[in-house]
């Protein structure tokens, strides 16, 4: 059992980074984070970094529920190690708010994602209005032509998928689309499969799960694969049958999906994860706004210390400087 806390944030509790820790493991507790050691070097010296308990498959970060973030907390996290990296913090997150006060400390703060959301607290109606003419044609003559000319039905169901052999069939459907094809799909890697097959077990338990299921008869056509956090629904994965590839089925399954988030008054948000500073055009179309991700690099006294700080800051200032660049050259 490695998070302290419990209740309503499921992605800061047990249930998810047991699965974590299962899957890619290395995880422990440190004053209420959920961690990892890394060995790294700099030209021949090699020095600890911890860092968050998170990577690509991760949403958003925190401390664990109820965890105190007193002004010592940065010593106590450098204790044996040169540097502290912790990824994935949304804007409003409590370790961000501590870490912003942590003066007299060499601290560097920045955002390193983008993460696509609806905001589902009005209604669908005025969602789907704000799409592009083009995006309301398409989903109106694909969503007749499945629902009502094929006869497809949608579901979201928060059982778990695991014990009837459910979410073997959503794995094998991304497996046989463009994800299979490239060899990044869940079943490509057995470490990636166990996460998320743990995390469907953990998630179902704890109430948090919610799968999105598109039909046709017995056959499934499209799945988006969430988990609730608070008040919001991260969207881990999707996949959907590339032979009705003119039907548009996962732009139709998501769109379903948001609808039924905007009916559930446990939802306000429907995050569809961002793990870089450009979304994929496709989740952008659907997305209100895009929030930024922060990470939080902390650096020991001395020497050392001072070396990774000044590399991370012209690190930074180099792919800054590129970033203005490249939108110079777009405008």
């Amino acid at each position: 059992m490695l998070a302290t806390g419990t209740g309503d944030c499921f992605h800061l509790t047990d249930g998810w980074f047991d699965a974590w820790n299962a899957a890619f493991g290395g995880a422990f507790q440190r004053e209420g984070l959920t961690l990892v050691a890394k060995r790294e070097r700099l030209g021949p010296i090699g020095y600890c970094v911890l860092a968050s308990a998170t990577n690509p498959h991760s949403v958003n970060y925190d401390a664990a529920p109820g965890a105190m973030l007193g002004p010592d907390l940065p010593e106590r996290l450098l204790d044996g190690a040169a540097m502290v990296r912790l990824e994935y913090l949304r804007e409003d997150a409590r370790l961000l708010e501590a870490a912003r006060g942590w003066s007299g400390h060499r601290v560097l703060i920045a955002p390193h994602a983008l993460t696509p959301v609806v905001d589902c607290r009005g209604s669908y109606s005025t969602w789907l209005a704000a799409r592009s003419k083009r995006i309301r044609h398409r989903l109106r003559r694909d969503s007749g032509k499945a629902m009502d000319a094929m006869g497809m039905h949608f579901e979201v169901t928060a059982q778990d998928p695991t014990e009837d052999g459910l979410l073997e069939r959503m794995f094998e459907l991304e497996r046989a689309g463009w994800k299979g094809r490239g060899g990044t799909a869940i079943l490509d890697d057995s470490v990636t499969t166990k996460f998320y097959t743990e995390l469907a077990r953990n998630a179902a338990a704890a109430g948090a799960l919610r799968t999105a299921l598109l039909w046709h008869g017995e056959q499934l056509v499209a799945f988006e694969y969430g988990v609730l956090g608070g008040r919001r629904l991260f969207v881990l994965k999707v996949a959907y049958e590339e032979d009705f590839a003119d039907l548009s089925l996962g732009y139709v399954a998501a769109a379903l999906h948001i609808r039924h988030c905007f009916e559930d008054p446990a939802i306000d948000c429907y995050d569809k994860m961002g793990n870089g500073m450009t979304p994929a055009a496709y989740k952008l179309r659907f997305a209100d706004y895009c929030k930024p991700l922060f990470r939080v690099s902390l650096f020991a006294p001395g020497l050392l210390g001072t070396m990774l700080y000044l590399r991370e800051r012209a690190k930074a200032r180099a792919k800054a400087w590129r970033d203005a660049r490249r939108a110079g050259a777009e405008a």
